[in-house]
């Protein structure tokens, strides 16, 4: 019960997101079928990160089975618990409508700074020891420039914990995507899907790394 309402949350809002994605940005994915057979198993995709739309994003990349990707949906996203506040970072009304959203996404909190893995990422670890799809963003903050940064060591972790496949994916274009130049230029966006990792190093620095140099080849 805890996955039905984002689950349906993320199948009423897909059509609509693809769309607007389509029209407004020239969106366009990439890999599905790299990503063929895991619909019923627990899967972590590590993505680069440069927008706050970048979740909305990356659901919309999931692939379709007729008109929906039911079988992917729904994608639990990681985020800083600070936006699952009500006062989070937003303005008013801004902040009320962001943390209304992550919640009905169901999407999962981990604290910024909390050098803890097992304690911040409990809530992940279980989700997909369940069968689920995560999402995480390892750099663990926008990029200031455009270019990837280093990853954290807790997408490795994940893996570690789970041993579910982690997808390496490059999204391309979602650096300054809502600035006004953007939104009238109608710049290329695309959704790279890399093939599964299903092996890494157990020393979870050099995890990282080969994560962060497949996102990297995907850009």
């Amino acid at each position: 019960m805890a996955n039905m309402i984002p689950r349906i949350f993320q199948q009423f809002t897909y059509w609509p997101t693809y769309l607007a994605l389509r029209i407004l940005f020239d969106y366009k994915i990439e890999g599905w079928e790299n990503i063929r057979g895991l619909e019923e198993k627990g899967v972590i995709f590590a993505s680069n990160h440069a927008s706050y739309i970048d979740g909305p994003i990356c659901a919309a990349s999931m692939p379709r089975e007729s008109l929906l990707p039911k079988r992917f949906f729904p994608v639990r996203f990681i985020i800083v618990d600070e936006y699952y506040r009500w006062n989070n970072p937003f303005p008013f009304p801004f902040s009320i409508f962001s943390a209304a959203y992550v919640r009905i996404n169901g999407s999962v909190p981990v604290t910024r700074g909390l050098n803890n893995l097992q304690e911040n990422l409990a809530k992940a670890v279980e989700i997909v020891k369940k069968g689920e799809k995560l999402w995480i963003f390892p750099e663990g903050k926008f990029t200031k420039d455009g270019r990837l940064q280093p990853g954290k060591k807790g997408v490795a972790y994940l893996h570690q914990e789970t041993k579910a496949p982690i997808v390496p994916v490059g999204i391309i274009g979602n650096y300054k995507i809502l600035s006004f130049k953007s939104l009238f230029s109608k710049n290329r966006l695309k959704i790279r899907i890399g093939k599964p990792i299903y092996s890494l190093d157990s020393d979870l620095e050099k995890g990282v790394q080969t994560i962060m140099s497949e996102i990297a080849r995907l850009l």
